[in-house]
């Protein structure tokens, strides 16, 4: 235990967590600040959030039909409320519109009416008067659950297997579709944040862990290391060192970057089902809090598996440059793999094969595991060859 620890102590030497702080403040700003400062980004998207949150606070975390005819009432209140102020707004009087449906009629041939036009941008964007943006939001969460049979997950699959046809029709029949869920912000901003953070996290760890065997190669020590018994056990030990460093690491990351997500304020929404009518169907029937936790456990798995990767990397490389051309383009496949929505949270949705991210999954784990194996093996004939 004593050598682990001395190995950790060179991995997290100062210069290196300097230059680890200093990568993470540059991934953070490019990468994760937007998802975080900008939410939610624009409208409508802000107006889908609080209607989200009203309809959390007054149904709970799923909707019936009942209380589907108390947001129709309040959608008319908003109604009335649209038509008092088009009525006491002297831009409309003059263009003859006096309720909320004549001026929705008006943009149906905007093009031909100048004067509406220009009306329209200044009320909907320049003002952004609340009403123009909340009443469609709120009809196209009603359209969305009046329509659930004929059109729920439908618009993300052309042609739908039967095991997808099954899903969607499990998940309407056993009410699960009825979850207060509003994909659009809430989900999409949890997919591009959770992708971001897991690549920063990856950045992170490959630049700690690759150098743990060049250091010894720069120094002549692997000719040293096999005179004596511990120095011939040095590499399992560097390895233990290696994937503890990288828990560690992406533990510490992990609890920074999701305690500055939580500030996202989407806590009312981690017991709402995901397979909701506002948004998009998965394979599985995961609370948006399971999800979170589930999408924490893939990112442990990439780390410590790519952390794994850049130990035999380093064991075979002599310098830095060979280290980098070996583990380019596996960190470059990951990338793909996780924008590609074939890893991560996105993995399991209704479009994604399960089989296919199974098999991803069980190369990830097994492969540098393998090599590590036969690492190891190649180390012990090294050994009876120095005898």
């Amino acid at each position: 235990m004593r050598i682990i620890w001395q190995e950790m102590k060179k991995i997290f030497n100062p210069v290196m967590l300097l230059i680890l702080v200093l990568i993470n403040m540059l991934m953070y700003y490019i990468f994760i600040d937007f998802d975080i400062s900008v939410f939610p980004n624009g409208r409508p998207a802000t107006d889908h959030y609080h209607i989200g949150i009203e309809m959390v606070e007054k149904y709970g975390h799923e909707l019936d039909e009942i209380e589907l005819k108390d947001f129709k009432e309040v959608l008319q209140q908003e109604i009335k409320k649209a038509d008092e102020y088009i009525q006491s707004d002297k831009e409309f009087a003059e263009l003859g519109i006096t309720t909320y449906e004549e001026s929705r009629e008006m943009n149906i041939d905007m093009d031909k009416n100048p004067a509406y036009s220009q009306l329209h941008s200044k009320i909907v964007f320049d003002k952004g008067v609340d009403f123009f943006w909340e009443i469609p939001a709120r009809e196209d969460i009603i359209e969305d659950f009046e329509y659930i049979k004929e059109r729920y997950g439908y618009g993300y699959i052309e042609q739908p297997t039967e095991d997808q046809e099954r899903r969607i029709q499990e998940v309407v029949n056993t009410g699960a579709v009825n979850s207060i869920f509003p994909a659009y912000p809430v989900e999409d901003n949890f997919h591009s944040i959770s992708k971001n953070i897991t690549i920063t996290i990856l950045v992170s760890v490959l630049f700690m862990i690759s150098p743990i065997f060049i250091r010894d190669y720069k120094n002549n020590m692997i000719g040293l290391q096999y005179t004596s018994k511990a120095g011939r056990s040095l590499f399992k030990k560097k390895v233990a060192a290696g994937v503890l460093s990288a828990f560690l690491i992406t533990t510490i990351l992990l609890v920074v970057y999701y305690s500055m997500y939580a500030t996202n304020d989407i806590g009312m929404f981690l017991a709402s089902g995901i397979n909701s009518f506002m948004g998009t169907v998965y394979w599985y029937d995961f609370t948006f809090l399971q999800l979170i936790i589930v999408t924490i456990g893939l990112t442990y798995v990439l780390s410590l598996s790519l952390s794994l990767v850049a130990i035999y990397v380093s064991s075979i490389c002599k310098n830095y440059i060979a280290i980098i051309g070996f583990q380019l383009p596996i960190f470059v496949l990951v990338c793909v793999l996780i924008f590609n929505k074939s890893l991560l949270s996105e993995a399991f949705l209704i479009n994604s094969s399960q089989l296919k991210v199974a098999v991803l999954y069980c190369v990830i784990i097994i492969s540098p595991i393998i090599l590590l194996i036969w690492k190891k093996r190649r180390e012990k004939n090294q050994d009876i060859l120095f005898e």
